[in-house]
C-alpha cells in the first residue's frame, strides 16, 4: 500500500490577478465574476490520485509570509496580463522566493482578457528562462490551463 502524499503549494501574487479565482477553478469548478478581496490567507484542499494539495491562497502582503511559505511543495507566482505592475511583481516575488526550496511556476492570468494585454508570451518566456521554472496563461473564467498547471506540480 502506498503512503498518501500531501503537498502543500502557495499560491502568490499582487491583489486582483485572480489567486482565489483560479484556485476555485481548479478545487470545485466554479468561477464568480466578482469574488470579495482575500484579506488573509486561505486553505483549499483537492484530491489528484494519491496525493492530496493543500492550495494556500496568499496575499504578496501578508506580513508573516515566510512563515506561511515554509514547508510548501509548490509555488505559483501569479500576474494579470491586463496590469503590467503584476508582472514587475513576479520579478520581485521570484527574486524574494531565491534559494527556497519549493518548485515554482509562473502564471500570467485572465488569457481570456488578451485583447488588453500589457504582457504576453515573450514576457513570461524571459521571466521563466530567468528563473528556471515554467509558465502558463491561464484563464480562471474559462478554465484554459488550469488544470495543466497543478498538473505540472504533480510531475516537477
Amino acid at each position: 500500500m502506498r503512503t498518501p502524499k500531501i503537498w502543500k503549494i502557495c499560491v502568490i501574487g499582487d491583489k486582483g490577478v485572480g489567486k482565489t479565482s483560479l484556485i476555485r477553478r481548479f478545487v470545485y469548478d466554479t468561477f464568480e465574476d466578482d469574488p470579495e478581496e482575500t484579506l488573509e490567507s486561505k486553505a483549499f484542499k483537492r484530491k489528484c490520485g494519491d496525493t492530496t494539495l493543500i492550495l494556500w491562497d496568499v496575499s504578496v502582503y501578508e506580513e508573516n509570509i515566510r512563515t506561511i511559505l515554509a514547508g510548501a511543495k509548490g509555488i505559483l507566482i501569479m500576474g494579470d496580463i491586463t496590469r503590467r505592475e503584476t508582472y514587475d511583481t513576479m520579478g520581485k516575488i521570484a527574486e524574494f522566493l531565491d534559494g527556497h526550496r519549493a518548485k515554482k511556476i509562473f502564471v500570467a492570468n485572465k488569457s481570456d482578457l488578451k485583447y488588453k494585454a500589457q504582457f504576453w508570451k515573450d514576457e513570461m518566456k524571459e521571466l521563466s528562462e530567468t528563473f528556471e521554472a515554467p509558465y502558463f496563461l491561464t484563464s480562471a473564467k474559462t478554465g484554459e490551463n488550469v488544470t495543466e498547471v497543478f498538473r505540472t506540480f504533480l510531475e516537477m
